[in-house]
């Protein structure tokens, strides 16, 4: 499970104050980003998420430079992380915490084994999901009135998408490795009889990885990270600085990883920055995906002028 921070952290900044001189002259940058609440505003039914139209603007200038990558990095499975995103061909796409990667051609080149990962279930695996599945398809009989009300559980598919229309609804996010229950919006008591429900199987499946956040519960049956994810990029990509922006407690994963490299002298220059309110070990903090729509303007601003100065 992944840990969370104990301290708050940095205090939030604007936009303008985040140090971003190590990223944008560095001879070779990789930025790496969260989708949802980072790129694209957190939203009931996620089969809806879509970037802020200025991130995606400066995602796609950013992707478009020399000696620059841009990767998002996701607890979306890579398929919907590709659908939803709408990223530029060339960027790089980590998906499923980590046990999912797609990487251009041109990481071929410089000799990693992980061009594409999508990793078959092991036979332990596959019954972890179907127990999983079983679990929480006998939850809507828990429900008050759900023998008079049934079909309380909307499924989402890698490919579809299932609305939670009333107080006790409830959306089961269904990706290869893992199954998300999704809570936002609901009653808060059937909320919290659902998350409490889902932990059950652990008693008797306990390998289970149970992610917790944003008002979200995955049971995971593989063991990957966001910081598994991050240290493939840094290997496959060689940059000299990474940035790594995350709203979640995942992303936690993530900022540690980062910090390692950057300490480690694998990189010369590290960035990690916090969205929103909640503890981190990230160095910075900015409000919300509005605000790192600026960041990223700025960054594009800033990166574009000093690659003019360098190639003349």
């Amino acid at each position: 499970m992944t840990s969370k921070p104990t301290a708050l952290g940095p205090a939030r900044s604007a936009p303008a104050e985040v140090a971003l001189r190590d990223l944008a002259t560095a001879d070779s940058l990789l930025l790496a980003l969260d989708f949802d609440g980072v790129l694209a505003p957190l939203q009931d039914d996620p089969s809806t998420s879509r970037m802020v139209p200025e991130s995606a603007a400066a995602i796609a200038a950013l992707a478009g430079l020399p000696d620059t990558r841009v990767a998002l990095v996701s607890g979306r499975d890579i398929a919907t992380l590709r659908r939803l995103s709408e990223a530029p061909d060339s960027a790089w796409l980590i998906g499923s915490h980590g046990a999912e990667a797609e990487l251009g051609s041109d990481a071929a080149r410089k000799g990693t084994s992980s061009l594409l990962r999508s990793p078959e279930l092991t036979p332990a695996e596959a019954e972890m999901l179907a127990a999983i599945d079983t679990h929480l398809d006998a939850f809507e009989h828990t429900l008050p009135g759900a023998d008079e009300h049934p079909g309380s559980a909307a499924a989402m598919g890698a490919n579809d998408s299932g609305n939670a229309n009333g107080p006790s609804d409830f959306l089961i996010e269904r990706k290869p490795y893992s199954r998300t229950v999704h809570t936002r919006g609901i009653a808060p008591e059937a909320a919290a009889a659902l998350h409490e429900h889902a932990l059950d199987v652990v008693e008797e499946f306990p390998d289970i990885r149970v992610i917790e956040g944003h008002d979200i519960t995955e049971l995971a049956v593989k063991q990957a990270t966001k910081g598994d994810g991050i240290r493939l990029l840094a290997r496959a990509g060689e940059p000299t600085a990474m940035g790594y922006l995350g709203d979640d407690v995942t992303d936690e994963d993530a900022f540690a990883a980062l910090d390692e490299l950057t300490d480690s002298r694998a990189l010369n220059a590290g960035l990690t920055v916090k969205v929103g309110s909640a503890p981190t070990r990230a160095s910075w903090r900015i409000a919300d995906p509005a605000a790192v729509a600026e960041l990223l303007g700025r960054l594009v601003a800033v990166r574009t002028e000093f690659l003019r100065t360098v190639h003349g």
